[in-house]
């Protein structure tokens, strides 16, 4: 009696592109000691827990400016660079802080469309102009998802809770074989789902990046 074929499919090699969706823990923010004034900030935190490629929240009372998702890369346990952060003009800050973000491996996404930003031309013509007058300006970017749910992963829960909420998180991605990782500061602005009984469900996701792009040499290093 003939066997039927099996399909195998070897997992664990670093066939696809990286995507990790990061969302806020509830856990307390850590104390940063110092902030130096180079490009980029380095960062001192005692025991900081943080790995190369991490994501933060960083925050600051006395200099809201510098608020935001940042990515690092990190030199020892006490110190990171903080990638994205121009601490040549921030001054001396003294109340930082950051959050270490709470990662989600995204492997379901099956297609990733990434536009970093669009430019459209603006009519500025006046009574006074002999001819008429444009302005080109940067519209926000947008990243498209799409693939197929596994059922039940923490993931899916988690970006229907932000996509419910309007809330804004932070993805990065790493194409394959690159030694760049890209950081975006998204809000979920569409949330599909379609599937035929027994199928698995499709999903689409529309992401409106409303916040500045990071990216991190991983081969660089902190020198």
């Amino acid at each position: 009696m003939a066997q039927a074929s099996r399909r195998r499919v070897t997992r664990g090699k670093s066939y696809k592109h990286i995507l990790n969706v990061y969302a806020m823990p509830e856990i307390p923010t850590k104390e940063i000691t110092a902030l130096t004034n180079t490009k980029p900030a380095i960062a001192s935190a005692l025991a900081h827990g943080l790995k190369t490629g991490d994501a933060i929240w960083l925050e600051s009372e006395s200099n809201e400016a510098i608020n935001g998702y940042y990515l690092v890369d990190v030199s020892d346990e006490d110190t990171y660079a903080v990638i994205g952060l121009d601490g040549t003009d921030i001054g001396t800050v003294t109340d930082a802080k950051f959050t270490a973000l709470r990662c989600y491996r995204f492997c379901d996404a099956t297609s990733v469309k990434i536009s970093k930003f669009k430019t459209k031309e603006v009519d500025v013509t006046t009574n006074c102009d002999e001819s008429s007058v444009t302005e080109t300006e940067k519209e926000a970017g947008s990243i498209s998802l799409s693939g197929l749910w596994v059922p039940d992963k923490p993931v899916q829960n988690m970006l229907e809770e932000v996509a419910e909420e309007m809330d804004t998180i932070f993805i990065t991605i790493q194409l394959k074989d690159s030694r760049y990782i890209f950081g975006f500061q998204v809000k979920i602005t569409s949330f599909d789902q379609d599937g035929k009984s027994g199928d698995k469900w499709q999903f689409a996701l529309e992401l409106k990046i409303n916040g500045s792009n990071r990216k991190l040499d991983t081969a660089k290093g902190v020198k």
